[in-house]
């Protein structure tokens, strides 16, 4: 019994150390690949990008398993919170601005797949709307989809598991799928 606790007490020290370490060294790997950042961000955790093509503002927060990806620029702007397991995909551009917090699992894509039926869909090129444009102070609950071309207006809040594709309105509140208007905020 001593010993078990011997080892555990060694290891919750050892991990005490190795965190820090660990969160410092995610930091270093992950401002290196970005594009441009102003200010301080915040890396929480394992992360995968695979756009070099990445602007993030100050004061922003990375939580776990955030994937930015594709050929397209992505900016993010200032005091952003990017949930656990949220993936970003740009084929253009997507564009977020400050102060927005993103929930976890939420996806936003600027693009789709062609569907034509001349030729298969995996050959098809990607059919992009327009950029996605999510603007300050905006909420994203839990699992929200943004898709190509959407523009979310300042203050807007977009209910969790809402899959968004039309534009909403500055300081509407929308969910559902496809997301609806269902109030604005006070």
């Amino acid at each position: 019994m001593i010993i078990n606790t011997f080892f555990i007490i060694v290891f919750k020290v050892v991990r005490r150390l190795i965190n820090p370490l660990m969160n410092k060294y995610r930091y270093i790997l992950f401002v290196s690949g970005l594009k441009n950042i102003e200010g301080n961000i915040s890396v929480k955790g394992s992360y995968q990008l695979w756009n070099d093509n990445v602007s993030i503002g100050d004061g922003t927060n990375i939580y776990p398993n955030i994937t930015l990806w594709g050929p397209g620029e992505i900016k993010i702007g200032k005091h952003v919170e990017l949930g656990i397991n949220t993936i970003v995909y740009s084929s253009e551009c997507v564009i977020i601005g400050d102060y927005v917090n993103i929930a976890a699992n939420c996806y936003i894509i600027d693009s789709n797949h062609g569907i034509k039926k001349s030729s298969r869909i995996q050959e098809q090129t990607s059919v992009v709307k327009g950029p996605v444009i999510i603007d300050d102070d905006v909420w994203l609950g839990a699992g929200v989809k943004v898709l190509s071309g959407v523009h979310i207006g300042k203050g807007a809040v977009i209910g969790a598991g809402a899959v968004v594709t039309k534009d909403i309105p500055s300081y509407a509140i929308a969910a559902g799928v496809p997301a609806k208007i269902i109030g604005y905020r006070e």
